[in-house]
């Protein structure tokens, strides 16, 4: 958690060593600096500016100049701290332009933090898409491979059966068949979370449906979908929704202890409006939780599809999860134009 807190941080933020090597860098310091991860790590003070600056604990401020790749230099200001408990003699260098306290280095900070913001939305975006991908390539593979073994192994144990008659043997028959059973249905389970086949065939409320008749027989919960759905969103928005609402059901069946669960579905400035409602222990820390870090990926999927996540709880009150995204919401094709 620190490590990604102080990537994010909007400061160039770089934490050397005794002898001035740099050990962490934060990605605005990437940027300030010009160079990639690779260049940046283990570089030294003396590579990084045009006159190595002498860093002291106590220094409020010492004015240096940053040397960039290509010859360009930038005047700055270092701001140095001692890392608190840390006796080795490691420093944290906060690196400011100089002048960026007015509005121009404002302007330029700004600037500097929407093209992170925009690097980190397309990674989003591709690792997002990529997965959908991955999960349809799977889900076929299941279905045209392993269940056809499977099935083709249940059509010659019966056969099988035919040529039997001990007891004993047909005992054993029974256990082996049993055992494919349960094989095929797990797979079919499987090819579900996948890639729904009825998210597709029948739509958003069937497949939402199904999803809940599971919570249903793996959590003994009372469910329902309550569906005001005008039309049926196109499908690369309705795997969006189901995605989400995959998490949001998970959430309830791994945490919530609930005994009733019910997931609207409505249409509200156009878009699609979604509410998980359970009745639940609920809590007061979902968002910190690492237990819960599924509910970060439904905040940034329904960010980079232009639409937003919320989600109160309070102890003994139960849990509600809303989000919303814009009608033609389309992860993949992001990636397919690409």
């Amino acid at each position: 958690m620190y490590w990604q807190a102080f990537r994010a941080a909007p400061e160039a933020l770089l934490v050397v060593d005794a002898s001035g090597v740099v050990r962490l860098a934060s990605s605005a310091a990437e940027t300030l600096f010009g160079r990639e991860p690779s260049a940046l790590f283990g570089s030294t003070t003396a590579e990084l500016f045009v006159v190595a600056p002498v860093f002291a604990a106590g220094v409020e401020a010492v004015p240096a100049v940053v040397r960039r790749p290509g010859g360009e230099t930038l005047p700055v200001d270092v701001r140095v701290r001692t890392l608190a408990g840390d006796p080795s003699g490691m420093l944290s260098l906060a690196v400011e332009e100089r002048g960026s306290s007015g509005r121009a280095g404002l302007e330029q900070r700004i600037a500097r933090l929407t093209l992170t913001g925009q690097e980190q939305g397309e990674l989003l975006g591709d690792v997002i898409v990529t997965q959908e991908r991955e999960r349809a390539r799977i889900a076929a593979g299941v279905h045209d491979d392993s269940l056809q073994v499977i099935t083709a192994a249940t059509l010659r144990l019966q056969h099988l059966r035919r040529r039997l008659h001990d007891p004993a043997d047909l005992a054993i028959l029974d256990r082996l068949e049993e055992s494919l059973v349960q094989a095929a249905a797990r797979l079919r389970r499987l090819i579900f979370d996948f890639r729904p086949p009825r998210l597709a065939d029948d739509g958003l409320t069937a497949a939402v449906s199904d999803l809940l008749d599971d919570l249903a027989e793996d959590h003994a919960l009372v469910v329902r979908v309550d569906s005001r759905l005008v039309a049926e969103p196109a499908l690369p928005t309705r795997l969006l929704l189901f995605r989400m609402l995959q998490e949001a059901v998970a959430n309830v069946g791994k945490h919530a202890g609930a005994d009733r669960c019910t997931v609207i579905l409505g249409e509200e400035d156009g878009g699609y409006l979604v509410r998980v409602i359970d009745d639940g222990v609920g809590a007061e820390n979902l968002h910190t939780d690492p237990g819960h870090l599924g509910l970060l990926l439904m905040r940034e999927r329904a960010a980079l599809a232009g639409g937003w996540f919320r989600i109160s709880s309070l102890p003994g009150r139960g849990t509600t999860v809303t989000f919303w995204v814009p009608r033609g919401a389309d992860l993949e094709s992001k990636g397919a134009a690409s």
